[in-house]
């Protein structure tokens, strides 16, 4: 179990800004970190960008699934994962600020050269299973003090992935009452140099999800299962503490290590 553990770390989800919230459907190519076959590391979940904020706290549960030649046999490893952002300016963007001490249902979390804040990703249980995120934020450089129960269920997503794409061919992925308790969901692909990303709504969903044989024509040739393919409904609210909004995310990330042929 300590060397699956090891494997999964580090769990990062900072990835604000992909699409913005009036758009039903987009496909954009950011910046990837670039996997390693002989460590698989959880990829990053996405989350979404929600217009005007002074910040966003994000909880996400992951559900990621991978073999490889190490670990030849499936391998499917729950964690729970959080991280927030606060700003200079309500524009949900600027420079990222200190905002002192940060936790989530009283796990401390770790504050970032750039500001953000990260859980200790050895702790892969947050307490996020039976719905409750309680966020505390001490306050400072502009941010009030937060203290903030974000209520209701998590989004969730029960269909079942394949472990491999065959990019010639369009690629379609379930949704609909597959996804449950969604404002919206993502459909990525995760390469090394290379990403889709198609955002559709969540409630309801449409039937399926398709991604074109022409959208992944340039992604690269995986043999490994170190690419990645996620499917991500999330759910947010807007809290308003001090006079500035703030963002709340509660999101699954459902994801699948594949080949790409």
């Amino acid at each position: 179990m300590k060397k699956l553990l090891k494997l999964m770390v580090p769990v990062v989800a900072l990835a604000i800004g992909f699409a913005s919230c009036d758009k039903a459907t987009t496909t954009t190519t950011p910046t990837t970190t670039t996997p390693t076959p002989t460590t698989p590391t959880a990829p990053t979940p996405v989350t979404p960008n929600l217009g005007n904020f002074w910040g966003v706290m994000a909880a996400i549960q992951m559900e990621f699934s991978y073999s490889n030649a190490q670990v030849p046999f499936p391998v499917t490893i729950s964690s729970d994962v959080a991280v927030a952002s606060f700003y200079n300016s309500g524009t949900g963007g600027g420079s990222m600020v200190d905002a002192g001490s940060v936790s989530v249902n009283g796990n401390s979390m770790n504050k970032q050269t750039n500001n953000s804040y990260l859980n200790d990703p050895m702790k892969l249980d947050l307490g996020f299973s039976n719905g409750a995120v309680d966020w505390s934020v001490a306050g400072g450089n502009g941010i009030p003090a937060i203290s903030y129960s974000h209520t209701g269920s998590f989004p969730a997503y029960s269909g079942t992935l394949p472990t491999s794409i065959d990019k010639s061919k369009d690629l379609d992925i379930d949704l609909g009452s597959k996804v449950s308790g969604a404002d919206s969901v993502y459909v990525v692909i995760v390469t090394s140099s290379e990403t889709i990303i198609k955002r559709y709504k969540g409630n309801p969903a449409p039937s399926k999800a398709t991604i074109t044989a022409s959208e992944m024509s340039n992604l690269p040739t995986v043999s490994d299962n170190t690419a990645y393919l996620e499917i991500v409904p999330f759910t947010y609210k807007m809290p308003n503490v001090g006079g500035k909004q703030f963002v709340a995310i509660k999101e699954a990330a459902v994801v699948s290590g594949v080949n790409i042929n």
